[in-house]
């Protein structure tokens, strides 16, 4: 979905709530009534996104087939392969969140996402990609008038983040003197990151009526951690009774640094004092760099130089997602 068409449809919908609650509270007498921060609060959220995503893994496998051709280790299907690569991919994302707020200035949050790539079937890579993270984070909000308020974060982030290959090809013919050939070939890949660190956020929150809001946060993301990968092909033949195989298999791993930034984007419209829902976009925009990286190909001599070929090659990972959002709160306390 372009930009466009994104703005477009959030437009539609900040008209149409407005259309809808406009009676009950807008004013062209008195300034909009802005709701009182209770003493103790606590959200419970369900956010749902849906959008374009670009994960490490096809960066990883482009630079695969670059290397090979680079090398000459490349064949006609090489070139074939290489001009059917996509992009980008589909992607669905679902995020659940508690928050306690104390005066609406001070709060504590859990936040806990998975995403999960859709497969590409028209790209010869067939890869699954699948992120799981979770954060723990304090946040200061201070009211610098009744409509606008400025906040800070810092989050506790640890991702997971795991990409999947499996494939098999299976031919049977026959041979001039009649004996049958069979072809087994499969692919197992997978890749694994595991990234952690503290995230800073900058924050702003928009309170122009008393049903809605406007959100806006930024968030500075340096994680590190640690990336392995894995590939085994079986190659099978079998002339009649008598087969062979043809094992090939590369190990990788290496200590990776991940930065970028988030910027979220929510339109909210608050239905009571316990209800409200949210519309919104976020962009993600990381970068996976190696600080230092090893792959074995099973000689010494190959594994030297595709180590320092990938080991110097980036890998990102954006995200540009359309969200909706239900909130449920409920004070208590005096």
């Amino acid at each position: 979905m372009s930009h466009n068409k994104i703005i477009l449809t959030l437009g539609v919908v900040f008209l149409s709530f407005g259309s809808l609650l406009a009676k009950d509270y807008d004013s062209t007498h008195e300034l909009p009534e802005v709701r009182q921060p209770d003493k103790h609060r606590v959200y419970l959220r369900r956010n749902s996104g849906y959008g374009g995503l670009y994960f490490p893994g096809l960066d990883y496998t482009k630079n695969e087939t670059i290397t090979a051709i680079a090398l000459g280790s490349y064949t006609v299907n090489t070139f074939s392969q290489y001009a059917k690569l996509k992009e980008n991919t589909e992607a669905n994302s679902n995020q659940f969140e508690f928050e306690y707020r104390y005066m609406d200035k001070f709060r504590v949050f859990k936040e806990d996402r998975t995403l999960i790539s859709k497969i590409a079937k028209d790209d010869p890579r067939l890869l699954q990609f699948k992120e799981k993270s979770a954060s723990l984070g304090i946040a200061y909000f201070h009211p610098l008038t009744p409509h606008l308020n400025l906040g800070v974060s810092l989050r506790q982030v640890d991702i997971h983040q795991i990409t999947r290959k499996s494939t098999g090809l299976f031919d049977v013919g026959f041979l001039s003197n009649g004996a049958s050939v069979t072809l087994i070939s499969t692919v197992d890949r997978e890749f694994n990151t595991n990234v952690k660190g503290i995230v800073p956020g900058i924050h702003l929150e928009i309170k122009p009526l008393r049903w809605f809001e406007i959100h806006f946060g930024k968030q500075f993301y340096n994680l590190s951690g640690n990336d392995t990968r894995s590939t085994l092909i079986l190659d099978s033949r079998y002339v009649g009774n008598t087969g062979t195989v043809a094992p090939y298999l590369d190990l990788s791993n290496g200590s990776v640094g991940y930065t970028g930034e988030k910027t979220t984007l929510d339109f909210v419209f608050r239905f009571s004092s316990w209800f409200a829902t949210k519309w919104g976009y976020t962009v993600e925009r990381y970068t996976m760099k190696y600080n230092n990286y090893f792959i074995y190909t099973g000689k010494i001599e190959s594994s030297m130089i595709y180590s320092a070929i990938e080991g110097s090659q980036k890998q990102n990972f954006e995200y540009g997602s359309m969200n909706f959002t239900l909130e449920f709160s409920k004070s208590f306390g005096e």
